[in-house]
């Protein structure tokens, strides 16, 4: 885990600093959707050879992708500048850092349920209702998969959006606050 320290204190320092623009190296930037799934799909093709990781090579596939697709698909529009995800990994470490410059789990789940009162409440809704931020459709069900993947498998994720951050292993989920407030999110996977 030594190795990817260092990414993932870029990934903090690139989502909380004023101007994200040029930050990044571009082997660590994914601008658009599609540059993130290729580098998705590298992943998973390099794990499901490791035979201690196998067929599970598919569900990791199945947990970035979703948690990667919602930067895109919440933050059209919605970018502070510099649009897309940091997307960063070391499958012998058995680690994925995803981060992103958008509005946040808040903002998003906000436009359909303005109720909500902070990032922790965001962030349990996300992970536990079916609820999409892209009212009217029907969807919502994407990191509520993530979640019980992650359990099943025993694999973390730790889901840092606004104050709010998210954990979910094996045995629990839960959100704690934070008194700092993060713009975007940043996902740290470990499997």
């Amino acid at each position: 885990m030594k190795e990817l320290i260092p990414q993932i204190q870029k990934a903090f320092d690139w989502v909380s600093m004023d101007n994200g623009v040029g930050f990044l190296l571009p082997d660590e930037h994914c601008p658009t959707r599609d540059i993130f799934q290729a580098r998705a799909d590298k992943l998973v093709i390099e794990c499901a050879s490791d035979r201690s990781i196998g067929e599970n090579a598919y569900l990791l596939g199945l947990v970035i992708g979703e948690i990667g697709n919602n930067t895109f698909d919440h933050n059209l529009g919605n970018w502070r500048d510099e649009r897309g995800a940091y997307f960063v990994y070391n499958a012998d470490q058995r680690m994925v850092v995803i981060a992103d410059r958008g509005q946040g789990i808040l903002a998003t789940l906000r436009q359909v349920r303005p109720s909500i009162a902070d990032d922790c409440e965001a962030l349990t809704v996300a992970f536990t209702e079916t609820l999409s931020g892209r009212a009217p459709e029907r969807r919502g069900n994407g990191l509520k998969l993530v979640a019980k993947v992650v359990q099943e498998q025993q694999w973390k994720l730790e889901y840092r959006s606004g104050c709010g951050t998210y954990v979910i292993d094996a045995s629990a989920s839960a959100c704690t606050m934070a008194d700092d407030g993060l713009k975007g999110m940043v996902a740290i996977l470990t499997f």
